[in-house]
């Protein structure tokens, strides 16, 4: 049976699932991390694109981050859960 808790909206998750969720979270925000890092380094010249890219990098640096924090609760959830069952 897998363990499961509630996503704060009512509706329960597996552990495996909202790893898997915020892996891919990780994923996509270094993935457009290093698309707005190639813009800024091709609009070097245009301030207001260049605001902009790096704007969107500082946004897809703070979801990896987030991302990352949601796996480490469902890491320290897990450890916590086979500490018990044991």
């Amino acid at each position: 049976m897998p363990l499961r808790f509630h996503n704060g909206q009512g509706s329960p998750m597996s552990i495996s699932t909202t790893i898997s969720t915020s892996l891919a979270g990780v994923q996509a925000g270094m993935n457009r991390t290093a698309i707005a890092g190639s813009r800024i380094s091709m609009n070097a010249n245009d301030a207001s694109a260049l605001a902009r890219n790096m704007v969107e990098q500082m946004e897809d640096a703070h979801q990896v981050k987030m991302s990352a924090n949601v796996i480490k609760t469902a890491d320290e959830m897990l450890g916590a859960i086979i500490d018990v069952r044991a």
